[in-house]
């Protein structure tokens, strides 16, 4: 605690006074705000390992059958089919707030899955494959929201956590400490005015 320069007057008693009712107000309403961020950072985390497990096991999904067509059609032939077809597909990114955060939002927009290849060459594999590589976009898109989510809630909190030790642990003990020690002075003013009013009407009497 540190004491601050401050002349020892009433009107300075009155301002840090004011000073420290409003940095209280300001460390509560910053400890809910601290409170509510960890609530949602801890529901974004669950929610992250759900979509990394949901993200893991479509890719799993896709890439067994990709293995699959490459041993029965051979990757050169994988590889010519590949080529022949474009799908397009768009990542919308939006936000919405928490606290005065804004989070992320992200939605995949693709097509749905539709046989691109002939049955005649074999190629039902490559279908299959795609298809689901396709569905794989939208487990991919929400994990992409959640761990975005989950570093900007992070590093608010963090930001919010030094905002709140800088109130509790220097602003509002310092400016207790201040306050007490201007009460003092102000408090011996009024004894010593007290007692040189005494002498002073005693040598008038």
């Amino acid at each position: 605690m540190a004491k601050l320069l401050v002349p020892p007057t009433k009107s300075s008693l009155l301002t840090l006074q004011h000073s420290l009712e409003f940095a209280e107000e300001g460390y509560d309403l910053l400890e809910q705000k601290r409170q509510i961020l960890v609530l949602e950072l801890m529901g974004r985390l669950e929610a992250a390992k759900r979509a990394q497990s949901t993200v893991d096991a479509a890719m799993a999904r896709a890439f067994a059958i990709l293995r699959e067509a490459a041993l029965r059609l051979g990757t050169e032939a994988l590889a010519r089919e590949a080529l022949g077809i474009l799908r397009g597909h768009k990542i919308h990114v939006g936000s919405r707030p928490v606290m005065g955060l804004e989070l992320p939002s992200v939605v995949a927009e693709h097509e749905g899955p539709k046989p691109e290849f002939s049955t005649a060459s074999g190629s039902v594999l490559s279908d299959e494959a795609m298809a689901r590589f396709t569905e794989a976009l939208d487990s991919i898109a929400r994990l992409a929201e959640v761990e975005n989510a989950v570093l900007r809630l992070a590093t608010e909190v963090r930001r919010t956590q030094r905002r709140v030790n800088a109130l509790d642990k220097i602003f509002i003990p310092d400016y207790k400490e201040t306050i007490g020690y201007v009460q003092d002075v102000l408090e011996e003013r009024e004894r010593e005015h007290f007692v040189i009013m005494r002498i002073a009407k005693g040598n008038l009497s």
